[in-house]
């Protein structure tokens, strides 16, 4: 195997664009468009995103909008949308950033003028070799066996200083958007609007609040988990401004995760209180847990659960009953369902007001709009 595939295998599982959050430098989107293409499909999308009402296509002379479409193939399009906006919008913010840098610098950034790269702009932090070897250690068993750390350096280096310059972008385009610098202008896909059933769902926040944001989400997600800290952020952050509804969206409803939501939805039984108790200690589960060594893996993965219950201090005995029986499992059913059916394939999924968000990432800023929108317009739900 070739050090490039070799390479590829140790950042195969990465999120490349999780820390990067925008493109490193305009060279390197140039000499790789073709791979930066698709390494961005899980987060891109451009100015001018399709309405409900504007035409898409017309066929025997009539035309059809978005709202002809099956919800399904609504979704799709709005993903493919908000994946194509997010790429776009990553490059403008580096751009924005290199004419915000150059001004400083007293560089002359007249139009159709080129601009210099953000190497010359401003000083990139070196990965150092020990940040690259503990990476290595970190990440080998997903290589093949016998591959060492010098084979696979220079392309672990090229990776890992585009990550760290990634995050400096991202911090500087912060700064100048705090100082009212930097504003990006460009305008992001409208999600179709979907009928999401929130009765009897645990909450936090305002119940009456006009703004309403759900989260589907499994306990066994790694990305879900990374969110935590985030949307505790948010609901403290806004406050009574927004009723935010945890929506559990189990994966594997036979598995670990299955166990776990029914066991928050048992303890949702107890009380509100009592589900975002347990809902914290499902989180704290040790992801191996889902690979229990006893052959009875339904009494491991219930057992798993049983346990959260007891470090929640809720009342085991009401949980264990309330976990065993058919009616906690047709709830995870029934509420996989209804999300499949509102366009939820993946977790996390956001929604604001019926309406997806392209994003985990953009969830604060759609919150934001969503509030300035009502604002303008206080007649206007949705």
């Amino acid at each position: 195997m070739s050090n490039a595939k070799v390479v590829g295998v140790l950042l195969g599982g990465v999120c490349l664009g999780a820390a990067v959050g925008v493109a490193v430098t305009s060279t390197v989107l140039k000499n790789n468009a073709s791979r930066t293409t698709s390494a961005s499909s899980g987060s891109c999308s451009v100015d001018g995103a399709t309405s409900q009402t504007a035409a898409l296509f017309e066929v025997d002379g009539k035309q059809y909008t978005r709202e002809d479409l099956s919800t399904e193939m609504q979704d799709q399009l709005f993903q493919m949308q908000s994946q194509l906006h997010d790429a776009s919008a990553n490059l403008v913010k580096e751009v924005a950033l290199r004419f915000a840098l150059a001004k400083d610098k007293k560089i002359d950034v007249g139009s159709g003028k080129e601009l210099p790269d953000l190497k010359t702009l401003m000083e990139p932090k070196k990965v150092t070799e020990a940040d690259m070897k503990a990476f290595f250690e970190e990440n080998k068993k997903s290589l093949p066996p016998g591959t060492t750390f010098e084979q696979v350096r220079p392309q672990l280096e090229q990776f890992m200083q585009g990550q760290q310059m990634g995050e400096q972008v991202r911090q500087e385009v912060a700064k100048f958007e705090e100082k009212g610098r930097l504003k990006i202008l460009m305008k992001a896909p409208v999600a179709p609007l979907v009928n999401l059933d929130l009765a009897g769902l645990p909450f936090k926040g305002s119940e009456t609040a006009k703004v309403v944001v759900v989260e589907a989400s499994d306990y066994l997600c790694t990305h879900c988990r990374d969110a935590v800290e985030s949307t505790e952020k948010l609901v403290k952050e806004y406050g009574s401004k927004i009723k935010f509804v945890q929506a559990n969206f189990a994966l594997r409803p036979t598995g670990l995760s299955g166990a776990l939501a029914r066991g928050a939805w048992c303890a949702g039984k107890q009380g509100n209180e009592q589900f975002w108790k347990f809902h914290e200690k499902a989180f704290a589960v040790p992801l191996e847990a889902a690979n229990p060594i006893s052959p009875n893996t339904e009494k491991a993965y219930a057992d798993t659960a049983l346990k959260a219950a007891q470090d929640s201090g809720i009342d085991v005995k009401v949980f264990e009953t309330c976990l065993a029986s058919e009616e906690s499992k047709k709830a995870i059913e029934s509420a996989n369902a209804k999300l499949t059916a509102a366009g939820v394939s993946a977790t996390p999924t956001f929604f604001v007001n019926n309406r997806k968000v392209g994003s985990p990432a953009n969830l604060s800023s759609a919150i934001a709009v969503e509030l300035e929108r009502l604002s303008a317009n206080p007649s206007k739900a949705n």
